[in-house]
């Protein structure tokens, strides 16, 4: 008896099927999820504690950002005060790191990541990262190497444990997916 999940991520619907038949059907309820992108607009700033409150939708609960979690923003100007890196009405471009819970709106980073089946890339990241749960030389090597050479300039790569002995072709398969994923959300 066969199991298979199959994830309508757009949707945001999740179907377990047994020997071709639904078992189970998952619908997220959240407006917002974890890995949801979003062009948010900051609505205030807070000096004392190096965060902002971002806008990024419908809910009147705003999100929260961190100095910290800023990424490319916080890098291109230094070790900069929060006020020096961010204004109200600025729009920026965010991620959802943990949902909202109760009276607080969702946590957000700058540090924005795609996660596919093989790869994750990270548009402002840097390096080629290989999972710890790959564990053969021979294989972390390879996998590297391959990192090295397929990996787009000005952005990182995160190789995952399922690429272990997997084709090349089908990790850049994989990669082509995340790159046209980054230039619709770019």
């Amino acid at each position: 008896m066969p199991q298979q999940i199959v994830i309508a991520e757009q949707l945001r619907i999740a179907a377990v099927l047994t020997d071709d038949r639904v078992d189970e059907l998952v619908v997220a309820q959240g407006r917002y999820q974890i890995g949801d992108v979003y062009l948010g607009t900051v609505e205030n700033v807070l000096p004392g504690i190096d965060a902002a409150f971002v806008n990024i939708g419908e809910s009147e609960k705003n999100g929260f950002i961190h100095i910290t979690d800023l990424g490319p923003l916080r890098l291109k100007k230094g070790g900069a005060g929060i006020t020096e890196l961010l204004e109200p009405r600025q729009k920026v471009l965010v991620q959802v790191m943990k949902e909202p819970t109760g009276t607080k709106g969702p946590r957000l980073t700058g540090n924005l990541t795609l996660p596919g089946r093989f790869l994750v890339l990270q548009p402002h990241g840097q390096g080629v990262n290989i999972s710890r749960r790959i564990v053969g030389e021979n294989e972390r090597n390879r996998l590297r190497a391959l990192g090295v050479l397929i990996k787009p300039p000005g952005a990182g790569l995160l190789i995952r444990t399922e690429a272990e002995e997997v084709a090349e072709d089908l990790l850049i398969d994989d990669l082509e997916t995340l790159l046209r994923q980054w230039s619709t959300v770019s």
